[in-house]
């Protein structure tokens, strides 16, 4: 299964329509964040996995205030709303590329400074990069390891 470019197009086209600041595929390393924003989205049904994306403090700072069109910085639970609707609006596009029928959680975000976070029992099926201004983005699709798979029968 390759979505590579099929992410690509996703997330530039509803960049597009949520925040008036380009963004390119570019690569994330070098980049060191001080604090980090995570959204989930899980897939369930024929289909068995997880749709990440994270990114800075400063670049969901800047999706919330573009979203909400405030002038204020936003709240904690703005950000939280933003890139969960952020994740939503992937996660729901890469479902419809994924075999049927499949539906999506309700977003999990995380913040913070020096985090890992993973979907257990799963592997990365694509991981994609993003740029926009200097600020990084990724967007990674996890699937259920064919090992937990059997573990569960």
């Amino acid at each position: 299964m390759m979505l590579d470019s099929e992410i690509e197009d996703i997330v530039k086209s509803i960049w597009s329509t949520l925040v008036d600041v380009p963004i390119q595929r570019g690569s994330c390393e070098g980049q060191r964040e001080d604090s980090t924003v995570t959204g989930i989205v899980n897939i369930e049904g024929a289909w068995h996995g997880a749709v990440v994306v994270r990114c800075s403090l400063a670049l969901a700072s800047l999706v919330t205030a573009a979203m909400f069109q405030g002038d204020d910085e936003p709240t904690t639970d703005e950000i939280r709303d933003a890139l969960g609707e952020l994740t939503n609006m992937v996660a729901g596009n890469v479902k419809a590329l994924l075999p049927a029928p499949s539906a999506i959680s309700l977003p999990t975000v995380a913040f913070g400074k020096q985090y890992e976070i993973s979907v257990v029992g799963t592997r990365t099926v694509v991981t994609v990069p993003f740029m926009s201004e200097t600020q990084a983005l990724e967007v990674s699709v996890v699937q259920r390891s064919v090992d937990v798979e059997s573990d569960r029968r």
